[in-house]
């Protein structure tokens, strides 16, 4: 018997090395998907944008941004909830690592070492609270409506960090103890600046470095993911009951117009969509622990990287021209001939869902400029930038078609310039792919991955 659970447990030590933890990180993704479309039907089905969300008798919510925020929520925690659990059977008994000092019996000092860094996450989100409100881009004096779902949620975290935080960091240290992540924790790094008050320089190292870079980048994409999904889940809790209720009175009234077709088609691939990418990239941007394997192993060492990540990105895509003066993607639904629309829109939304797929796959672990684990399955064991390709492939399917409809409307020398500037679109994607992988192949990981798979955006091209 003995013998027989060796082999049995040699057996599946030699399945997990051959396999990847983050081979089926995509479960959490599809999970978030599916949590994103129940919230817009449960919203629309029940007015809860405006009535509010309650649960068991108990009201969650009773505004409408609140409500959204919730959905926000709702879609992270479901993903966490199904990540945990997997993890938790990859792993096996090493998902659990008692913390040494509680190992050896010295309570008092493990309590008061968690205590400090409670503290110190406490204070450094003082600190990002008194950054976002002071900084005049996000428009926290001005009473700036665009970042106000930012702002809501800085506070919510603030109230859940303050009650919740100690609780969370004693039972963390406690039960997942790791050098590694030791390494990886903001905290550590800035405890090291203790050191001034002994007029002492801090001695940081690469780890503190990539810290702060990982630190930078939730700075940047957290508030905008967080805005981009208050702006676009509305719209999806709305077409939802468009579909249901207004959608099949519309035909069967005889007044629904293949116009009208293509319109709503437009609408409804966009809203899904982005709902969708941009709920699952929050999670990856808000949640860094130890308990789901998503904290930052490295971030992007250089300066063309940040920039070329960056343009791609408010506001600084809108100092460039919102796009470099490519046409809108809006503009294909000027075209004379509704099937010449149908078809490009078809082709762009089957882009998108690709785009949005190559998303799901990081499940809690998307977030740019970092390395968080390699994804290699799914979309990413045929190519090695499957988002790239699609979203840039989706533009040229909208755009182009636009920019040959001004060519006989507006003139060439408009034309031009939109070609010119969707052009240096894609030209950026390029050199986003570019220095990603530069990043990422000072990962053993990834490099063993770019062997596997040999193309960057389109499987047998490119």
């Amino acid at each position: 018997m003995s013998s027989g659970v060796a082999n049995a447990a040699a057996l599946a030590a030699a399945d997990r090395a051959e396999s990847w933890i983050t081979d089926r990180a995509w479960v959490a993704g599809a999970v978030g998907a599916m949590a994103v479309l129940i919230c817009a039907a449960a919203y629309n089905a029940g007015g809860l944008l405006n009535s509010g969300l309650s649960i068991a008798g108990f009201q969650i919510t009773d505004n409408r941004l609140d409500s959204i925020l919730a959905a926000l929520i709702i879609s992270s925690c479901a993903m966490l909830v199904v990540e945990l659990p997997r993890l938790r059977l990859w792993l096996g008994q090493d998902f659990f690592r008692l913390h040494p000092t509680l190992a050896r019996g010295h309570w008092m000092r493990f309590a008061m070492e968690a205590l400090v860094h409670y503290l110190v996450y406490l204070g450094l989100l003082a600190l990002v609270i008194f950054f976002f409100r002071t900084a005049g881009e996000y428009g926290f004096a001005r009473g700036n409506a665009y970042y106000k779902p930012w702002f809501r949620l800085l506070d919510l975290a603030w109230a859940a960090w303050l009650w919740g935080g100690l609780p969370y960091v004693l039972l963390t240290r406690a039960l997942k103890h790791s050098p590694e992540a030791d390494r990886m924790d903001l905290a550590n790094s800035c405890l090291k600046m203790v050191s001034l008050f002994a007029f002492r320089w801090p001695k940081f190292d690469e780890y503190d470095r990539k810290n702060l870079r990982a630190l930078l980048v939730k700075l940047f994409f957290a508030p905008l993911m967080t805005v981009f999904f208050a702006d676009q889940f509305p719209h999806l809790v709305s077409n939802v009951g468009y579909m249901f209720d207004g959608l099949p009175a519309a035909i069967a009234e005889n007044r629904y117009s293949h116009r009208q077709f293509n319109l709503d088609f437009f609408n409804i691939s966009v809203a899904l969509v982005f709902s969708i990418d941009v709920a699952l990239a929050w999670c990856g941007y808000m949640v860094s622990s130890r308990w789901v394997d998503n904290q930052t192993r490295s971030a992007e060492p250089t300066m063309l990287g940040w920039v070329v990540c960056l343009l791609c990105y408010p506001p600084f895509q809108m100092y460039l021209g919102l796009y470099y003066a490519s046409p809108g993607e809006r503009e294909v639904l000027r075209l004379g001939n509704p099937w010449f629309v149908t078809l490009f829109t078809s082709m762009m939304l089957a882009s998108y869902l690709i785009y949005m797929a190559a998303t799901l796959h990081f499940g809690v672990r998307f977030s740019n400029l970092t390395n968080r684990g390699i994804i290699r399955t799914g979309l990413y064991s045929l190519v090695r930038h499957p988002a790239y390709g699609a979203k840039n492939f989706a533009w040229w399917c909208v755009m182009f078609p636009a920019i040959v409809y001004s060519a006989f409307h507006a003139g060439w020398k408009l034309a031009l310039a939109q070609t010119l500037g969707l052009l240096l679109m894609t030209w950026i994607y390029y050199w986003r792919a570019t220095t990603e992988e530069r990043h990422l192949s000072a990962d053993p990981d990834y490099v063993d991955y770019c062997r596997q798979v040999r193309y960057r955006f389109f499987p047998g091209l490119l």
